[in-house]
């Protein structure tokens, strides 16, 4: 079973090698950059101290800085990360340093981790970590997968009859459901909805299943009949994108906010 160690390694080449050159095309195209402005919507920036967890090369670190943030720290265990980050991101109230968040002593107004939650040991561990640093009134927000639409169910069927690896580096698979609980459990408020709905039931989707469904077949070993790929990924285009998903759960990414 992979732990959270076992990433630091794999995201490390990831950085080496370059994001864009890993990531498909769709994902460098649209879901980090939508994910950072659908979090800059939720608060104002304005005179905030502000953490990035797992800030990977700084892009909303940087983003919340040139929003107002009087301080922001982006932080990631990948140091390769840190060196992008500090080479083309660059602003007076902008920090980067290679840390693991259990480092961190000092209190932020906002602590911020985009996808990474999912790929921590303990999630509620590190939440719990994550209040513990704030100030007083201060808010926790984070964005992890959603599972909760067309595309979460054929991948978690796969996970989950047949442990087939439907991802390279997700350790947890949460719903609103999973927050929810872990909100009541550290007795905050929550606030959340769902985003990048393309991926989840669209034309993304698409795409997406072309490339990993083969993969994710070939990778647990199970059959790969082409003839049989395809007519799955044909009926989903004809009968579901078609179809009305847009339902508060059904984005493929969650965004949660949690306040005191």
């Amino acid at each position: 079973m992979k732990t959270n160690k076992d990433l630091r390694g794999f995201y490390q080449k990831v950085y080496l090698k370059g994001e864009k050159k890993h990531f498909t095309h769709f994902v460098t195209k649209g879901t980090t950059s939508s994910e950072a402005k659908e979090i800059i919507k939720e608060i104002s920036w304005k005179y905030k101290s502000v953490l990035d967890v797992g800030c990977g090369t700084g892009n909303f670190a940087h983003l919340a800085a040139k929003n107002g943030a009087s301080r922001v720290l982006g932080i990631d265990y990948a140091p390769e990360a840190i060196v992008i980050a500090k080479n083309i991101h660059k602003h007076p109230n902008l920090k980067f340093d290679a840390l693991n968040v259990r480092q961190i002593k000092e209190k932020f107004d906002v602590i911020v981790s985009i996808g990474t939650l999912e790929h921590m040991d303990e999630p509620y561990k590190i939440l719990k970590k994550f209040k513990s640093q704030l100030n007083p009134h201060g808010k926790i927000i984070v964005t992890t997968p959603n599972w909760t639409n067309p595309r979460g169910y054929v991948l978690m069927t796969l996970l989950h009859l047949f442990n087939a690896p439907i991802t390279l580096a997700d350790l947890h698979y949460f719903t609103p459901i999973s927050h929810l609980k872990m909100a009541k459990k550290l007795g905050m408020k929550l606030k959340w909805r769902t985003i990048e709905k393309d991926w989840a039931h669209g034309a993304l989707l698409i795409d997406d299943f072309k490339r990993r469904i083969p993969n994710v077949l070939r990778d647990a070993k199970l059959p790969k009949n082409a003839k049989r790929i395809k007519s799955l990924i044909k009926w989903i285009e004809e009968n579901v994108v078609t179809l009305n998903n847009s339902q508060p759960h059904s984005g493929a990414t969650g965004l949660y906010v949690y306040s005191r």
